[in-house]
C-alpha cells in the first residue's frame, strides 16, 4: 500500500513540477517576444529618424546653395552700387563744369542783352528811315554813299548776329541745364533702386540664415534622437540576447529537475521492490519530496558606499529614475545582487555605464550603474552579488563624483517605466 503511495506521490510531483517548468519558460519566452517587438519598434524608429536627418541635409544644402547665391549677389549689388556711386561722383564733377560754363553763358547773356537794349533804344530814338535820308544828304557823291551804305549794313548785321547768338546760347543754357538735372536724377533713381536692391537682399539673406539656423538646431536634435534610439536599440539587443540565455537556462534547469525526478523515482521504485523482496518490516519513511534547481532568495545589496545625495522621483521637472550616492577618493561599486551583464558601454548621458539583468524569485530586474569612472566588466559577464564592476566616477551628464544606480522591475525601457526606487530593495 505504502509503495503504491510512493510511486501516487512521485508521479503527482512529476505532474506538478513538469508543467511549472513549462510555465516558467513560456514567461521567459512572452518576455523575450516583447523585447523582439520592441527592437524592431525600435529599428523602425532609428530607420524613420536616419531618413529625417537624411532630409534635413538636403534641405540645409539647397538652404546653403541659396545663401551662397545671394552673397554672390550681395556682392554684385555693392558692386554696383559703388559703380553708380563713382558716376554720381563723376557726374558731379561733369555739373560743376557744366555749372560754371552756364554761368558764363549768363554773364554774356547779360552783357549782349545790356548792348541789345541800347541799340533798341538807339532804333527808338531815331527810325530806320531818317538814318536812310541822313546818309543820303551828307554823303559826298555815290562812291561815299555805298560805303556809308555797307557801314550801316555791317551794323545792322551785326545786331542780327547778336540776336542769334543771344538766342543760341540761351537755347544752351536751357539745354544743358535740362541735360544735367535729368543726368542727376537718372543717377539718384540708379542709386536708390541699389539700395532698395541691397536692403531686400539683406533681409533675404537673414531670413535664410534663421531659416539655416532653425535647420541645424533641427539636425541637432535629429542626430541626438538617433544616438539615443541606437543606445536603446542596443541595450534592447541585449536584454534579448540576457532574456535568450535565461529562457536556455530554464530549458536546462527544467532538463535537469526532470532527470533527478526521473531517477529519484527509479530509485524510489528498486528500493521499494527490494523490501518487498525481503518482506522485512513495513516501510518506516517515506522518500522525500525531489529538489528544485535553488533561485536566488537574496535582496539587492547597496553597491557603494557612500550617503544617498539625491532620492528617487522628480527632479528639475523630469523624473529621476534612480539614487545617487556620493563619496570622495577611490570607490569600488559592486553588483547589487548576482545577474547577467547586458550592456558596459560610454554613454552620452550616463557616461560610463553597466546594465546588470537578475533573475531573483522568478522575477526579472534591471540595475543601471552611471557615471563611473571606469568598469571592469563586459557584456554578457555572469557577474556575483558584490562583486566589484567598476569605479565611481563623473562621467556623461554627471554634476561631481557620485553613483547614479537605478533598479527597474522588467526590462529597462527608455521612457524608464519600470524603474522603482531602489532603497527599499537594498
Amino acid at each position: 500500500m505504502k509503495k503504491h503511495t510512493v510511486l501516487s506521490m512521485l508521479a503527482t510531483g512529476a505532474f506538478l513540477l513538469a508543467p511549472t517548468a513549462s510555465i516558467y519558460a513560456e514567461t521567459n519566452q512572452d518576455k523575450l517576444n516583447s523585447i523582439e517587438s520592441q527592437l524592431n519598434g525600435t529599428s523602425q524608429q532609428l530607420d524613420n529618424h536616419k531618413q529625417e536627418k537624411l532630409q534635413i541635409e538636403q534641405d540645409i544644402a539647397l538652404l546653403q546653395q541659396k545663401l551662397d547665391e545671394l552673397n554672390t549677389a550681395i556682392a554684385n549689388t555693392e558692386q554696383e552700387l559703388a559703380t553708380i556711386e563713382q558716376q554720381i561722383k563723376e557726374t558731379e564733377a561733369v555739373i560743376k563744369e557744366k555749372n560754371r560754363r552756364i554761368e558764363y553763358l549768363q554773364v554774356q547773356i547779360e552783357k549782349r542783352q545790356v548792348l541789345i537794349d541800347q541799340r533798341l533804344r538807339t532804333l527808338q530814338e531815331q527810325p530806320r528811315s531818317t538814318l536812310v535820308t541822313e546818309l543820303i544828304i551828307n554823303s559826298k557823291n555815290i562812291t561815299d554813299l555805298l560805303e556809308k551804305m555797307y557801314s550801316v549794313s555791317l551794323i545792322l548785321n551785326s545786331d542780327n548776329d547778336i540776336l542769334q547768338e543771344q538766342a543760341r546760347d540761351k537755347d544752351a543754357v536751357e539745354t544743358e541745364q535740362k541735360a544735367v538735372k535729368e543726368q542727376e536724377a537718372a543717377l539718384q533713381q540708379q542709386k536708390e533702386m541699389q539700395v532698395q536692391k541691397q536692403q531686400q537682399q539683406a533681409a533675404d539673406k537673414q531670413q535664410q540664415e534663421v531659416l539655416m539656423n532653425d535647420m541645424h538646431a533641427k539636425l541637432s536634435q535629429t542626430m541626438e534622437e538617433i544616438e539615443s534610439t541606437e543606445e536603446t536599440k542596443a541595450l534592447l539587443e541585449a536584454q534579448r540576447q540576457a532574456t535568450q540565455q535565461l529562457v536556455e537556462a530554464d530549458k536546462r534547469a527544467a532538463a535537469q529537475a526532470a532527470a533527478a525526478q526521473a531517477a529519484q523515482a527509479a530509485a524510489a521504485q528498486a528500493q521499494a521492490a527490494e523490501d518487498a523482496k525481503k518482506a522485512a518490516a513495513p516501510s518506516a519513511g517515506a522518500s522525500s519530496q525531489p529538489s528544485v534547481a535553488a533561485v536566488n532568495q537574496g535582496g539587492f545589496i547597496k553597491p557603494a558606499a557612500g550617503a544617498f545625495t539625491s532620492g528617487f522621483g522628480g527632479r528639475w521637472g523630469k523624473l529621476h529614475a534612480g539614487v545617487d550616492i556620493a563619496a570622495s577618493g577611490t570607490v569600488p561599486v559592486v553588483a547589487a545582487a548576482d545577474g547577467v551583464v547586458i550592456r558596459a558601454y560610454a554613454s552620452s548621458s550616463y557616461g560610463n555605464v553597466v546594465f546588470i539583468s537578475h533573475r531573483i524569485n522568478g522575477q526579472t530586474y534591471t540595475t543601471v550603474y552611471a557615471h563611473l569612472s571606469s568598469y571592469s566588466v563586459g557584456t554578457g559577464q555572469t557577474v556575483k552579488q558584490g562583486q566589484q564592476i567598476g569605479i565611481m566616477g563623473n562621467t556623461g551628464d554627471s554634476q561631481g563624483q557620485h553613483l547614479h544606480f537605478e533598479l527597474h522591475v522588467g526590462e529597462w525601457n527608455l521612457a524608464k517605466s519600470n524603474a522603482v526606487n531602489p532603497v527599499p530593495y537594498l
